[in-house]
């Protein structure tokens, strides 16, 4: 180390001369080599006293040795011999350090209803949900910030590095400990949600995450590459006509035959309207219109935006014999008896946070997707890409997408406006890739034309 002979210095308020020999002597008697720091502390240079307070204050912070000595790109004998003349000036609160590493180690292990107790990821959490966030996507946001900590062993705010704040650095750390939480989470989509969830709670904690390149990886909020890869796959209109006729028909082999019926207005409301599960579900058979063919849906997931209530036409003619028995025989739901699926009393609630689902009704919904399920096997073809049998009522929508772009003749325009999807960008991107033999005879239809 450079020494600083002759000169005086405060240390934790304390005037200390340097000899000649660069030798300093602590209040409690014992000699230390004064030294002239080279790493930056939060990007600046530093002096000695400075060093060692910065030093201190991570201590204090409950910080280890070793992770000090990341921090500051030291070793560990380094910090070591920090310490020590830290403690000779009685600089340092041991007690006070033990009680942060305990409250560190309780992020360890702790579930997530433990961590949203601490005030300041309350605070967070609380902040969300008044500005519009669903209760739904918060929690699954708070349990991804817990899983990250565990992985980490380390609490939400430390997270943020506050050590480095408003240095370029700030980011790099925080960014290696994602690549960290990376290493343990494999699946891409899964990391995304963790990673949209530590986005939130590190701009909430005033960390300001650059976009475009400048961004660090692990902290981007791009779409994960498997976002429309399933774009190309498509169940043809004469596989969806087959769907319908085994539905249809009373003798089917479906594993749940009490619920043929109950799978067909599934099935059929969905290919017509192109609507998501929940909103399937929770239509009331008093908002069908028979003399409009209309019918009122809320699409609970675009709640936040304002764009959930929708009105959806019907032109099927079994769909519209169904649902018009079904209102003259004073039945309340589209689909199955009151309770059976969704509760009726939350059936009009706008907000999916105002939907509970029992046991019994989550039984119910994964009988009449293994229907799905099974139908789609029977159909086979491109029905029986395990895009459509893994998650059979997901893809649902995936299935009303291409069927309106195949009878529309892929009109992003219409289709999107039937769907309600908000950008045709969106729609061509997750659901209706152009065959190339559509694009082939449009190029040829307009070139002559």
């Amino acid at each position: 180390m450079t020494t600083l002979a002759n000169a005086e210095i405060e240390i934790f308020g304390k005037i200390t001369k340097v000899q000649n020999d660069g030798l300093f002597i602590a209040p409690n008697g014992e000699p230390f080599k004064a030294f002239v720091p080279r790493s930056l502390v939060k990007g600046r240079r530093v002096n000695m006293a400075q060093m060692l307070q910065a030093v201190r204050d991570m201590f204090q912070d409950g910080l280890t040795g070793s992770q000090i000595a990341k921090l500051l790109d030291k070793d560990s004998d380094t910090i070591g011999r920090y310490k020590k003349i830290i403690v000779a000036f009685n600089a340092l609160d041991e007690t006070a350090i033990v009680k942060q590493r305990e409250n560190q180690a309780e992020f360890r292990n702790e579930q997530t209803a433990q961590m949203l107790a601490r005030p300041d990821v309350k605070e967070w959490y609380d902040a969300l949900i008044e500005n519009g966030k669903t209760r739904k996507i918060v929690k699954m946001w708070a349990a991804s910030i817990n899983r990250a900590c565990k992985i980490l062993k380390i609490s939400p705010i430390t997270l943020c590095q506050k050590e480095y704040a408003g240095t370029r650095q700030q980011l790099n750390e925080i960014n290696s400990l994602m690549f960290a939480v990376k290493q343990e989470i494999t699946s891409e989509s899964s990391f995304y949600i963790v990673r949209m969830a530590v986005r939130s709670w590190l701009q909430y904690n005033d960390v300001t995450i650059p976009r475009g390149n400048l961004c660090p990886k692990n902290l981007s909020g791009k779409v994960v590459s498997t976002h429309g890869q399933a774009a190309h796959v498509r169940a043809s209109l004469d596989e969806i006509a087959q769907a319908n006729a085994i539905l249809e028909n009373p003798k089917s082999k479906l594993p749940y035959p009490e619920r043929r019926i109950d799978t067909e207005i599934y099935f059929k409301f969905g290919v017509e309207t192109a609507s998501r599960s929940t909103a399937i579900l929770t239509v009331k058979i008093d908002k069908w219109n028979n003399a409009a063919k209309t019918v009122k849906t809320i699409e609970r997931k675009l709640y936040h935006v304002g764009g959930h209530r929708m009105t959806k036409r019907i032109f099927c003619p079994e769909l519209i014999r169904i649902m018009n028995e079904r209102q003259a025989a004073g039945e309340q739901c589209l689909i199955g008896k009151p309770n059976e699926y969704v509760t009726l009393s939350e059936m009009a609630k706008e907000s999916s946070d105002d939907i509970h689902t029992t046991k019994k009704q989550t039984r119910a919904l994964w009988e009449l997707h293994e229907n799905l399920r099974a139908v789609y096997e029977q159909v086979g073809g491109n029905m029986a890409d395990p895009y459509f049998t893994k998650k059979p009522s997901h893809s649902l929508r995936h299935i009303a997408a291409q069927y309106w772009l195949l009878k529309s003749d892929f009109d992003y325009g219409f289709t999107a406006k039937l769907g309600g999807w908000f950008t045709i960008d969106e729609l061509k991107t997750s659901y209706g890739e152009m065959p190339p033999e559509v694009f082939d005879r449009k190029y040829q239809k307009y070139i002559q034309g």
